[in-house]
């Protein structure tokens, strides 16, 4: 992955980058020119990370870590859990069950350590889990800490990575903040979930493939996959690039080190579906499919259609948030849209975004409808549109756009921090 210093010369480097950016502003001098590096955004993103956990830990969770967790009395028997660990007399969230595999990432019974998973897809999302036992030592009263720990790592990345796939499209590296600027990475922040973490693997992934470094590009696409499975939607992506290109006869036809960054994850993403069979007895990816897939736009209209007829003109509640929210993502989406021919994003991340927009659209209603979440399921959707509108050139109005947009998705961040500070 190619440094701060160097970052903006890489893409003349990149293989299928599409145009570069026309127009590009003169460097910048004095302090401009200090704070024009990768490692800015992401100290200012860790700092921001880090004052956010220390508000919610002392306002909300009253200085017990363990409440991010949200282990709710219907996945757990309360006497069996590890010292310590707070019991909310609600249904529980995600993270008691990222919380329950940190514990002992090998072990993939049904019920352990007084938790049940609900279903066996849980046990494909291992990335998180192992990470956060590898960095906690083993030591159980350490995994609340490092759950979180984590994620603020893990986002704190996403502002060094924003900062350097701003400074390869030209423009200032403080720009990239808006990679990180996404109301559901609160939501997954407050509640020990896996979207940063595979967030920054995938971004992460996408940044070696442009710097032609296919074997770290491998290795961390693998554990994105291994992490939230929809990072195999990149996969598939670039996999799809490299067919393209045998057709075209662009590529030679036998397999070399380019083609590891789509067929490492994907061996190993079926291999650890197979391991999980052998432990549950059932395949953890239709288990998943037939949960959380149904047919296409049908849960997104029928979820819109719902909310829109609670919506409160006098009084900001949920559903307002939701549909602000809703509004965000989409202005976001048609924005990138729009500027698919125009921006320098490579291909293969291009059509990542589309294939993104088309997974969210067939996820069932539980995801869409979830007014809790702050659409932290789609967080893809948001990055690789950011990712398209900082490539786009100056002069076809990427300036006005990325303005534009990030005022408009302030007030739906503020709000959902003020929430998280407060509540669950």
């Amino acid at each position: 992955m190619p440094d701060g210093q160097d970052a903006a010369m890489t893409v003349g480097a990149v293989r299928g980058t599409g145009s570069e950016p026309e127009d590009m502003a003169p460097p910048p001098s004095g302090l401009a020119s200090w704070l024009d590096r990768p490692a800015v955004p992401g100290l200012i993103t860790l700092l921001a990370a880090v004052a956010f956990v220390l508000a919610r830990l002392h306002a909300w969770a009253k200085g017990h870590i363990s409440r991010f967790i949200l282990v709710g009395r219907h996945f757990v028997t309360p006497a069996q859990l590890p010292h310590g660990i707070a019991v909310s007399p609600t249904y529980g969230y995600d993270g008691q069950f990222f919380y329950r595999l940190a514990l002992d990432p090998l072990n993939l019974r049904p019920t352990a350590y007084g938790i049940t998973m609900d279903h066996s897809y849980r046990f494909m999302r291992i990335g998180y889990p192992v990470l956060t036992w590898l960095v906690s030592l083993g030591q159980h009263v350490l995994v609340p800490v490092m759950l979180v720990v984590v994620n603020v790592a893990a986002v704190s990345a996403l502002g060094w990575l924003g900062g350097a796939i701003a400074r390869q499209a030209g423009r200032h590296a403080l720009v990239g903040l808006m990679l990180p600027a996404y109301f559901g990475i609160i939501t997954s922040l407050s509640r020990d979930t896996a979207e940063p973490l595979a967030a920054a693997c995938l971004i992460a992934g996408f940044l070696a493939v442009r710097a032609r470094r296919p074997v770290l590009a491998a290795l961390l696409l693998v554990y994105g996959v291994l992490t939230r499975e929809t990072v195999m939607v990149a996969v598939v992506a670039i996999a799809a690039m490299r067919v393209i290109g045998l057709i075209r006869r662009q590529h030679p036809a036998r397999l070399g080190r380019d083609d590891l960054p789509w067929l490492l994850p994907t061996v190993v993403f079926f291999a650890w579906q197979v391991v999980v069979k052998a432990a549950t007895g059932s395949f953890a990816l239709l288990a998943d499919s037939g949960r959380n897939a149904g047919k296409p736009l049908i849960a997104p209209l029928k979820a819109l259609e719902h909310n829109l007829a609670h919506f409160n003109a006098h009084h900001f509640d949920q559903v307002d948030l939701w549909l602000l929210q809703v509004a965000i993502l989409a202005a976001f989406a048609l924005a990138a849209l729009a500027c698919l021919r125009s921006t320098s994003a490579p291909l293969h991340e291009r059509l990542a975004f589309v294939l993104f927009l088309v997974e969210i659209c067939v996820v069932t209603p539980s995801t869409w409808s979830s007014l809790d979440s702050d659409l932290r399921s789609f967080i893809e959707v948001y990055l690789l549109a950011v990712i398209i509108l900082l490539g786009t050139r100056r002069r076809s109005s990427g300036t006005w756009l990325l303005s534009s947009l990030a005022a408009f998705a302030l007030p739906a961040i503020v709000v959902v921090t003020q929430r998280r500070l407060v509540g669950s």
